[in-house]
């Protein structure tokens, strides 16, 4: 593939994206704004269900050091699996505020299908200015079995938030309250639950939604068989059903939970750039985001499970350099935005 063929857009299925992609000058974006990661203190009450799983502490001074070099101007924590979300909120609240982090906004975990949510946002909000969104992980299809796309953070209530009647309805009137706090909600799902997402937001358009980790297609194969072309197929009804809303965007990061083992190249890497593409030209740039969802390490940071070999390697540069090759073809105005203007714009900062 000739050096004019790298500034080309390839289609997703041409033979000669891995040589494009591999051409592509490896270079970083001009400014960063990472609008998902996570400080995780096992040690401490608010992350008392991290400490319960295992989870190694991971530092504000550990993402300084991960981040070293980068033209990272300010980032976005988001909750960590938060037992309490006004105190994970206020601890990472303390950090920004005496410089040890670049944080600059911090959305938080709360229950929003409990009776006293209210109260809880109210608590939420009190804990920090910084506080701009609420996530609540709802990624459920069947029970956790660390196998199927049920999130571990399922495991205790079992329910399916977006789907089962009853719980839905709970749900919907924390989620209605969000608006009149000017907060926004990060939505954790899976494509089977998609559909069902978007017609509750389409009733709350004052509440502004960016879907995490690309809406998690899950871990294709990349083989052109019959289970990837049902996935796909279910993660592109469901993704068309939210973009088709103003109010939602789309962070694109973890991108080994669609495609495992895509930082080794080849036909994976090929496929997984292709959906991204794909997600930026059916949202548009505006509502695009990358980040790196950075905790403890690479293999973590690109799916949660952290059990690829090929991943071990996979440093935070080399992954917005590998982001940012797969844009080069587009327009400095468009990567601003994937890179830093979305995130600014959607979290007020």
């Amino acid at each position: 593939c000739s050096s004019d063929a790298a500034s080309q857009v390839p289609s997703p299925c041409c033979p000669f994206m891995h040589c494009c992609i591999a051409a592509a000058e490896m270079t970083l974006p001009r400014r960063i704004v990472d609008c998902h990661h996570h400080f995780l203190a096992p040690d401490e009450p608010f992350h008392a269900t991290l400490g319960a799983l295992g989870a190694p502490a991971y530092t504000a001074e550990q993402y300084a050091a991960d981040s070293a070099g980068l033209p990272i101007e300010k980032t976005v924590h988001i909750e960590a699996l938060a037992d309490d979300g006004a105190g994970e909120a206020a601890y990472v609240d303390a950090l920004a505020s005496r410089g040890a982090c670049k944080v600059a906004a911090i959305v938080a975990n709360c229950d929003l299908s409990a009776p006293d949510a209210a109260a809880a946002l109210d608590k939420i909000q009190a804990a920090s200015a910084r506080v701009r969104g609420i996530r609540y992980i709802l990624d459920y299809d069947g029970p956790f079995d660390g196998e199927c796309p049920t999130h571990v953070a399922c495991k205790a209530h079992a329910t399916d938030y977006l789907r089962d009647a009853s719980a839905a309805a709970a749900f919907e009137r924390g989620f209605a309250l969000l608006a009149a706090r000017g907060l926004s909600f990060d939505l954790q799902l899976c494509p089977a639950q998609m559909e069902a997402a978007a017609a509750m937001i389409s009733r709350h358009p004052g509440v502004p939604v960016v879907i995490d980790h690309m809406g998690k297609p899950w871990r294709l194969r990349a083989d052109g068989g019959a289970a990837d072309a049902a996935e796909l197929a279910a993660w592109r009804k469901g993704m068309a059903a939210l973009a088709a809303l103003p109010q939602v965007s789309c962070k694109l990061s973890m991108l080994g939970v669609a495609v495992p083992g895509w930082p080794a190249g080849g036909a994976k890497e090929e496929l997984l750039r292709g959906l991204v593409l794909e997600t930026i030209s059916l949202f548009g740039a505006r509502r695009c985001m990358f980040n790196s969802n950075w905790h403890i390490n690479g293999a973590v940071s690109n799916s949660d499970a952290g059990d690829v070999p090929s991943d071990e390697a996979l440093t935070m540069a080399s992954l917005f350099e590998r982001f940012h090759g797969w844009v080069a073809h587009l327009g400095e105005a468009e990567r601003e935005a994937l890179f830093a203007g979305s995130a600014e714009r959607f979290y007020r900062i």
